[in-house]
């Protein structure tokens, strides 16, 4: 069904408010997007003599991963809070941790502090991966649902382009100081915003879930969003929801369960394998061993803007084109542009004269992250808000967010240990095939999930495509 205006056909309803919430949830993925940011446009920076804390390359690529292993704390605390205080308390808890780690930076004197920073900017990085999903989910209409869920990776976008825009200009500390405003807008936009319907009925808060339906879904009638309210409470019901998390865990291996998180995981793990954030952090490194013809700084900023732009477009495109059609496009595009790339630095590391073609890294790299962005990048965030049912999709969202975070932390220190060691283009094959295995994969396995309601995307789990998730049944 399509809006005009921001208006259903059906009803009257309005979403501008659920649109509204969701930009201003996903104020997290800003900050989230400005801790990567400040690495991006401050490595090379950290190891200058003029630097106020001078590190080596060694410790350097520990800021990257430090940031990773916090992620992996996150997710924990994020599912945890999600399930007690819900999913508008916990998203306003991840400004504790981004302020404090920035608070750390601007005060930091030397290089352990600047760690500490970054467990703890890692573990705000976490709960913000948890919980937007969630909240997300707990607010949108179906034929929005998938928009709103593409937010995230726009928003993480915003973030990295608007630090690296204005980082290579001003202090480091002062990079921190501005940066810290944004987890305090955050607080100041977001706590007028009511806490999820579904989460207020799980609670037995009714009259305040009445309260927020009428607010985020625009209805008319009290009585209209009573009867909504029901068929919350029919469907909170139906798939048993329980704070008990040895029956969620029990729960997340029935079979629909387990082929939801195997085709989120594996999604998850392209992403990581497709090299992105490594590529990202890296950027300016990656731009100086290519040789490219024009400053470093500029090429960030150009691949960062299309990288938005890419990001938005699949905001725009997810409820026209499909999931599975983007994540196919994504995956091969991906495939072939990583593969050139990889060529191109095997010809520069073998000293063929690539001046007549040295813009080419920027070029692949900018169509990279179009590819990347319509739907390895934006898509998973998306699926877990439509592909769990309520009770788990805590610890679907979790095991993303953990799994995400471990490989970030193995691929981000392995990408320079494999590139001193054999040369970068091999890890850029490596991405490439890997997206090769995530279209193979996306073909086979991924079911489409676009203007379908929850009953009906399990009934697309339970297809005979995807038995490969299922334990064998006894007979």
């Amino acid at each position: 069904m399509t809006t005009t205006n921001k208006e259903m056909k059906n009803g009257g309803r309005t979403q501008w408010k659920q649109w509204l919430g969701g930009i201003t949830a996903t104020l997290t993925m800003v900050s989230i997007g400005t801790v990567y940011g400040w690495a991006t446009t401050n490595l090379s920076r950290l190891t200058s003599s003029d630097s106020h804390i001078v590190m080596t390359t060694d410790q350097t690529s520990w800021i990257v991963s430090l940031t990773g292993i916090g992620s992996m704390i996150g997710p924990f605390l994020g599912a945890a809070a999600a399930d007690k205080v819900g999913p508008r308390n916990t998203l306003l808890l991840t400004s504790l941790f981004f302020s404090t780690g920035w608070l750390i930076d601007i005060f930091a004197t030397k290089v352990a502090e600047l760690y500490v920073a970054r467990v703890i900017l890692g573990i705000g990085i976490g709960i913000s991966y948890t919980t937007n999903p969630m909240y997300i989910s707990g607010i949108a209409d179906v034929n929005i649902r998938g928009a709103l869920g593409t937010l995230t990776a726009v928003n993480v976008f915003i973030g990295s382009l608007s630090t690296c825009i204005i980082g290579p200009f001003i202090a480091v500390r002062t990079l921190s100081i501005i940066l810290l405003a944004v987890p305090v807008l955050f607080v100041i936009l977001f706590i007028w915003f009511p806490e999820t319907p579904g989460y207020l009925a799980w609670k037995g808060h009714n009259e305040k879930a009445v309260r927020s339906l009428l607010f985020y879904k625009g209805m008319k009638t009290r009585e209209e969003a009573e009867e909504e309210l029901n068929k919350v409470i029919l469907n909170l019901e139906k798939n048993a929801n329980t704070e008990n998390w040895p029956k969620k865990l029990r729960k997340m291996l029935l079979p629909n369960n387990r082929k939801a998180l195997g085709i989120l995981l594996v999604l998850i793990i392209t992403q990581s394998m497709s090299g992105n954030y490594t590529t990202m952090a890296y950027l300016e490194v990656l731009f100086q061993t290519a040789d490219i013809g024009i400053d470093t700084n500029l090429a960030t900023v150009i691949v960062l803007i299309v990288g938005l732009m890419a990001a938005a477009l699949a905001t725009v495109t997810i409820e026209r084109i499909g999931r599975r059609m983007l994540l196919i496009t994504s995956t091969s595009s991906s495939f072939v542009v990583l593969g050139l790339l990889a060529t191109y630095l095997v010809a520069n590391a073998n000293g063929i004269d690539l001046e007549a073609v040295n813009w080419l890294p920027v070029f692949l790299l900018v169509v990279f992250q179009v590819t990347y962005q319509l739907g390895i990048g934006a898509l998973p965030d998306a699926l877990i808000g439509e592909l769990f049912p309520a009770d788990v999709m805590s610890i679907g969202s979790a095991s993303a967010t953990i799994s995400d975070g471990i490989l970030g932390l193995i691929i981000s220190k392995l990408y320079t240990v494999i590139g001193e060691a054999l040369g970068e283009y091999v890890t850029y094959y490596i991405f490439s095939g890997s997206c090769f295995l995530a279209l193979i994969f996306v073909i086979l396995f991924v079911p489409e999930t676009m203007n379908k309601d929850f009953n009906q995307i399990q009934e697309e789990l339970a297809d005979s495509r995807l038995q490969c998730f299922r334990k064998k049944e006894r007979k």
